[in-house]
């Protein structure tokens, strides 16, 4: 039976910070649900915004949606702001509501000193859960913590992406790697003494990997285009609009409408961008799981290179090491690991042939969002 479903996202009104708000793991979802047949609305939660603002779509989601009942709202949680006011209006129009995290809610000693800031992040990713029914987190460890804690079905989020946007290439004529991604809180604007010690940064300094890595941010496909210049404008107009007291649902719909075509768009700009390397690596993160760069290599027909999840079981069951995704568990491993991927142009076009059928056959945006649907309806568990 087709739902009608509330899509409570996180977004940036600036392409600086928004580059890196995976699509995998967020308008993803809206794609999937749509292609089971669902009836899909967004609401933005503007990062960096009081839910009180006047140029916060959360403040006015009672007018925006007046007369709107959702079966269901999907509620992303990490960096976005709600009050007790918001709460208390999605409770009245939506009956089953999933907090969605993109963030471990759980970090080692040494993180947190490294980052003190963490516990405001672990802060945040729950503060949305007494309000919710269910709960979808990235870090498997965090699943049964939340089960006792709060006492709602929690279940690993796994990224996903629409089938349609799948590429069908070889592998890059290419002799260096690359790393489509950031430092960790270093440079201008940051005091955190200790943050080049995170594992990431360490990786980024070692002169091992040069010549073997890159990071071919000024090439992306996406500097030069139209499209991230809309996306700067749109979010200006609208924000304009709404302090003014002139955005009315009609004009709401039409910007929302423009902003998932957008968001579609620059997704399908990075892909290609995936392209400027002979593989795409995934340095270690923050988050305990496989981030939505490995999926989305995959689906670039690029081959897929990751750091190996500690302490994670599930994690290594997602992918067949070796065969779909290549993984390294120090320096030296991916310094040997990605000079075999240049010296072997075999093992590339298998690790691109068998990344793109897992894509296809256990994480398109329209598989995953079915079982997400049957966990919901039935408590059915998904691998």
């Amino acid at each position: 039976m087709a739902k009608k479903i509330l899509f409570v996202l996180l977004e940036f009104d600036n392409w600086q910070r928004g580059r890196g708000w995976s699509y995998t793991g967020s308008y993803a979802f809206i794609d999937g649900f749509a292609r089971n047949g669902h009836q899909c609305t967004l609401l933005p939660a503007l990062f960096g915004r009081a839910p009180d603002a006047d140029d916060s779509f959360i403040k006015h989601a009672p007018r925006l949606l007046a007369g709107e009942q959702f079966d269901e709202a999907w509620v992303w949680s990490n960096h976005a702001c709600y009050d007790e006011n918001f709460w208390s209006w999605l409770k009245e129009v939506a009956p089953v509501r999933v907090s969605v995290a993109l963030e471990s809610l759980n970090y080692t000693p040494f993180e947190h000193e490294v980052l003190p800031f963490l516990q405001e992040w672990v802060d945040s990713g729950y503060a949305s859960l007494p309000h919710c029914t269910h709960a979808l987190v990235p870090d498997e460890m965090d699943v049964p913590a939340i089960e006792s804690r709060f006492g709602i079905p929690a279940a690993q989020n796994i990224f996903l992406l629409p089938e349609e946007l799948v590429l069908d290439a070889p592998p890059p004529d290419k002799e260096v790697a690359s790393f489509i991604g950031s430092t960790y809180f270093t440079g201008p604007g940051y005091d955190l003494p200790k943050a080049h010690l995170l594992p990431r940064n360490l990786y980024l300094a070692d002169r091992r990997l040069e010549g073997l890595m890159d990071r071919p941010h000024f090439q992306l496909p996406e500097r030069n285009s139209d499209t991230l210049a809309r996306f700067e404008t749109i979010h200006k107009e609208v924000t304009e609009r709404l302090q003014a007291g002139r955005l009315d649902r009609s004009a709401f719909a039409a910007y929302t409408n423009e902003l998932m075509a957008l968001r579609r768009d620059l997704f399908s700009l990075l892909l290609d961008g995936y392209r400027l390397g002979m593989a795409n690596i995934n340095l270690p993160t923050l988050i305990k799981s496989y981030s939505g760069r490995v999926l989305e290599t995959m689906a670039a027909c690029v081959p897929s290179v990751s750091w190996r999840i500690p302490e994670r079981p599930r994690c290594a069951e997602w992918f067949k090491e070796d065969e779909e995704l290549v993984l390294f568990d120090s320096i030296e491993e991916l310094a040997q690991k990605l000079t075999r991927l240049r010296h072997e142009p075999d093992w590339r076009q298998h690790l691109v042939t068998n990344g793109r059928q897992a894509v296809l056959e256990r994480y398109t945006s329209r598989i995953r969002c079915r079982q997400y649907s049957d966990w919901l309806d039935h408590g059915t568990r998904f691998n």
